[in-house]
């Protein structure tokens, strides 16, 4: 799993700390140090972040990711 996130962004430091409660470990990728990571979300149809990134599947939204987090908790 990974997880776009920015350096200023409150939804990423709550995304983060669900996955820290969570133990769940994901590679961080930060949109603001990767501007081709920025252009993929981008040309994703992406405008926002974090945005998690499950199999292949991007996810944008913010409840989503939590429940995703939970079902990989389990």
């Amino acid at each position: 799993m990974k997880l776009y996130t920015k350096t200023v962004c409150p939804k990423c430091m709550w995304v983060k700390s669900e996955l820290e409660k969570a133990k769940v470990i994901v590679e961080e990728v930060n949109i603001d140090h990767e501007p081709h990571e920025k252009e993929f979300l981008i040309q994703s149809g992406l405008l926002t972040v974090p945005v998690l990134e499950i199999e292949g599947r991007l996810i944008g939204d913010v409840k989503e990711i939590i429940s995703q987090i939970e079902l990989v908790a389990q």
